[in-house]
């Protein structure tokens, strides 16, 4: 009977070696091309102040050794998320070159890819987990730089029919297509007989404009799902004919916002006047 052999892996060969060094050039080649990741960091950078998601983009930068230019223009889910795709279709782009190489890396010489395997596993395996923690809702901020976040309080300064100024409230809320103002107002108001301040109708809006809003106030003890309930049982008490009517000084934008956030209706503006007429 014939002794079995086993069969000895096959030596290396000088076109195996410069296939596998090609692949690695390949991958490196696809990363930088068209410097689309780095038009993308910029990209994002134009888009949101978040500076978790900034540093994010800064840790990228340094690890591929490019520039990172940073010049907010705007906030703008839209365009951030086009950003992040753009990032996660380029590392998807690279990393399918990148499978070739395993098992090549194997049949090699370790002399000759060791380090350079290494570096290139390293690199990508940096990359993905940045790309990744990307892909989460960006905070955004007013104009002053303060940092938004949900069931914040945020006004709009404004002026009533007489030159008085005054902030106009809203709620920050997460909805599946990004951050909206809720908000309560009225169309036109009447002053009934015997009646010193006027009234309207009051209309729950969710605008998505989020830039004319100013960072007013963080209540602690908001409760995201309370918040939601106690909007979605007044929007329904409106449809109804039951809600409140709004009032400038016993139910304006401020009380609903804070009754929504906490529970009570409450303004700070009417207290203020209030007081000032006292002294």
């Amino acid at each position: 009977m014939a002794k079995h052999r086993e069969k000895c892996p096959q030596p290396e060969t000088p076109a195996n070696l410069a296939k596998l060094l090609y692949l690695f050039a390949e991958v490196q080649e696809r990363l930088y091309h068209g410097e689309t990741i780095q038009k993308a960091l910029a990209q994002i950078s134009r888009h949101t102040q978040d500076e978790k998601i900034l540093e994010t983009c800064r840790a990228i930068a340094v690890l591929l050794k490019i520039e990172a230019t940073e010049q907010f223009v705007s906030f703008d889910r839209g365009w951030y998320f086009d950003a992040v795709q753009k990032l996660q279709k380029r590392l998807a782009w690279v990393l399918e070159k990148y499978q070739l190489i395993p098992n090549l890396v194997e049949q090699s010489d370790p002399k000759w890819t060791a380090d350079l395997s290494q570096a290139t596993d390293i690199q990508l395996a940096t990359l993905t987990q940045l790309v990744s923690l990307l892909d989460n809702e960006p905070a955004f901020c007013d104009q002053q730089g303060n940092t938004i976040r949900p069931n914040d309080l945020v006004v709009v300064p404004c002026q009533d029919d007489k030159g008085r100024e005054y902030e106009h409230y809203g709620i920050v809320r997460p909805t599946p297509n990004g951050y909206r103002i809720a908000h309560f107002f009225t169309g036109e108001t009447i002053r009934p007989q015997n009646r010193i301040v006027e009234m309207g109708v009051g209309y729950v809006h969710f605008t998505q404009d989020l830039t004319v809003w100013q960072f007013k106030e963080r209540p602690a003890d908001a409760i995201d799902a309370e918040i939601e309930a106690r909007i979605a049982k007044f929007q329904a008490e409106i449809c109804t004919g039951r809600a409140k009517f709004w009032n400038q000084l016993s139910y304006n934008c401020e009380h609903w916002a804070r009754e929504m956030v906490c529970g009570e209706a409450y303004s700070t503006q009417v207290e203020k006047l209030r007081k000032k007429d006292r002294d």
